[in-house]
């Protein structure tokens, strides 16, 4: 066996110290092990005992993504389908199946996230036609038009005349109901 000086043995000593100051704190330790390996292949480091369980809980992370994507999704597809619904009952609009599917190639032309959205971008690009007038109804009060009606007549000839007569007519109706009301 040789035998080492007092020096060597200070900086063996040192060495060690240093070596286990390194190993030790959580700081420097991944550090010091990989410029271990780099020098001693098969050595085995911490990074070696944790990769297993590493790379499980990074498979269980991607399914937990991948989860939490398809419930994003699920959500997403259970909101469109209440406002389609809200679109063909709810909104008067009573929108149809095919204006359903031009809402939705809207919603991908111009990105619209929502389909209630898109309904009001197609309601102000698309506004109502006005309602025509019916052939068989007039389509004017009747004001100052001839007519047969004694009363009518009267209105529009002396509306004060026509205004003392039903007074009067109304009055006698009352006078009877009163007559009647008695006996």
């Amino acid at each position: 066996m040789a035998e080492i000086s007092e020096e060597q043995l200070r900086i063996l000593q040192g060495s060690k110290a240093l070596l286990d100051k390194l190993l030790v704190s959580s700081k420097t330790r991944r550090q010091t092990e990989a410029l271990i390996k780099e020098h001693f292949p098969d050595t085995q480091t911490s990074d070696d005992f944790a990769e297993p369980y590493v790379a499980e809980v990074r498979g269980l992370r991607k399914d937990l993504d991948e989860f939490k994507k398809e419930l994003k999704g699920n959500k997403l597809d259970d909101r469109l389908a209440a406002d389609i619904v809200h679109l063909k009952t709810d909104s008067g609009g009573n929108w149809t199946d095919d204006g359903i599917e031009k809402l939705k190639k809207l919603m991908i032309e111009r990105e619209i996230p929502s389909i209630l959205d898109a309904a009001a971008v197609w309601d102000k690009r698309n506004p109502p036609k006005p309602q025509e007038p019916s052939i068989m109804a007039p389509s004017d009060w009747g004001f100052g038009r001839k007519t047969e009606d004694k009363d009518l007549k009267l209105l529009w000839e002396d509306e004060d005349a026509w205004a003392d007569q039903e007074a009067r007519r109304v009055w006698a109706e009352e006078e009877a109901k009163k007559g009647q009301i008695i006996t």
